[in-house]
């Protein structure tokens, strides 16, 4: 607008000037005023001139409609030429890609997380998305399906298997020291509990009450070796002690080797297997069998506790919020961490935008030509005009300018000329 005003002023300065300079006007005004006169009378024309070019351009100067509105009448070539220009040119597919794969997207992906929240906004969006998926879960619907597949699975029910399957499992070397272990320390504090050391030293003293009887040689025999109920205990304690940590020393030595203590874990383990053999092969698996079929069977729904552990441990979000949290974390962890997911995921992605690309590239031109069709004449040469005005304004002013200075030189040869002729 500020140009446009500037043009204005430029061209109205112009026609005075060229008016008040005239010979009628200054009769005596010589060589200077005529060459100001021719100036001022070459900048107006040149003015005038661009003022009607770049009118024309949008409307009809002076009404005068023989090639002017030149955007409006050629509104459907230009519209033409725009579409083909941004979606064969700027748009093309090889240019859109050849731009996508100067970036790293695992970087981006990678900044993304560490500098821009990503890790909580990621965290947030799959909450989201379990949240909106489990809520919106027919529970009693999916019991019910899932219902006759479990019973299917029930009834298949083979006993001897399962126990076998169970024996290999337990009596495998890593498996079994652990649960000795296990065992091993349950005992421990089991025998230094105060019920059960309360429980020996009853023992104890029933023990040497009947160990002395009537002798009296046996009781000084105790006596002078201080041999007394609480000595006793404190050196079974001792003993039981020694051989409970002996054991869990051997079981938990893998790591580095120990010929006796390896034998001592070896021996264990077998006795371990052995007993576990014999236990279960006192075990009926008929008739358990039978009984685990008829329990799940005839007294348990099925479909209701499908349908209740649903509700309680997927529906409710405050159950599984911390483990989906925390496996996000360990995923984005990895994924920093490990350079081949970098470089996958870089080329999925390319891939993936290449695809898009080549696929939806055909309707650019309508999307193009639908936004220039939602204008009409005057909003399109509006809004054309808003944009380049400033420009346009600049070449009345230029167009000016340029008119004074060739008028001047005209007068300047006109004088020359005629003074050699």
């Amino acid at each position: 607008m500020q140009n446009r005003i500037k043009a204005n002023l430029t061209l109205a300065t112009c026609a005075i000037c060229a008016a008040g300079t005239l010979p009628s006007v200054n009769p005596s005004g010589g060589i200077f005023l005529g060459l100001l006169n021719h100036g001022f009378i070459a900048a107006t024309i040149g003015g005038l001139a661009d003022w009607f070019a770049v009118t024309a351009l949008f409307r009809k100067p002076l009404g005068i409609s023989y090639r002017t509105e030149i955007l409006k009448r050629n509104r459907q070539h230009i519209s033409d030429a725009i579409v083909e220009f941004v979606s064969e040119d700027l748009l093309k597919t090889e240019n859109i890609m050849e731009t996508v794969r100067e970036e790293n997207t695992a970087e981006l992906l990678i900044d993304f997380f560490e500098n821009y929240s990503g890790r909580d906004k990621t965290k947030e969006l799959v909450r989201e998305i379990l949240a909106e998926l489990f809520m919106n879960l027919d529970s009693e619907k999916i019991s019910k399906s899932i219902a006759p597949i479990v019973e299917g699975e029930i009834k298949k029910f083979d006993a001897r298997k399962i126990i076998a399957a169970a024996v290999k499992v337990t009596t495998d070397e890593k498996h079994s020291r652990r649960i000795m272990t296990a065992l091993f320390e349950t005992a421990r504090k089991v025998i230094k509990s105060k019920h059960m050391q309360d429980a020996i030293f009853e023992k104890i003293v029933e023990l040497r009450q009947a160990y002395e009887g009537d002798s009296a040689g046996r009781a000084l025999v105790l006596a002078s070796m201080n041999l007394t109920d609480e000595k006793i205990l404190s050196i079974l304690n001792e003993n039981v002690e020694e051989k409970i940590s002996a054991a869990v020393d051997a079981l938990q030595s893998r790591r580095i080797f120990d010929a006796k203590k390896d034998e001592v874990a070896r021996n264990l383990t077998d006795l371990f297997r052995r007993t576990l053999e014999r236990a279960t092969a006192q075990i009926d698996a008929d008739k358990f069998q039978a009984e685990f079929q008829k329990l799940f069977s005839g007294k348990i729904d099925t479909a209701g506790y499908l349908k209740n552990w649903l509700d309680k441990n997927v529906k409710r979000e405050n159950i599984w919020r911390a483990s989906v949290d925390a496996l996000v974390d360990k995923k984005i962890d990895e994924f920093i961490a490990d350079a081949a997911q970098q470089a996958k995921f870089d080329r999925l992605v390319k891939n993936m935008v290449e695809a898009m690309v080549d696929e939806y590239h055909g309707e650019i031109p309508a999307l193009i030509r639908e936004k220039l069709n939602a204008f009409s004449d005057e909003k399109l040469t509006e809004f054309v005009e808003t944009r380049v005005e400033n420009d346009l304004q600049m070449i009345r002013i230029n167009g000016s300018v340029c008119g004074g200075i060739v008028g001047m030189i005209l007068y300047i040869a006109t004088l020359i000329i005629g003074q050699i002729g």
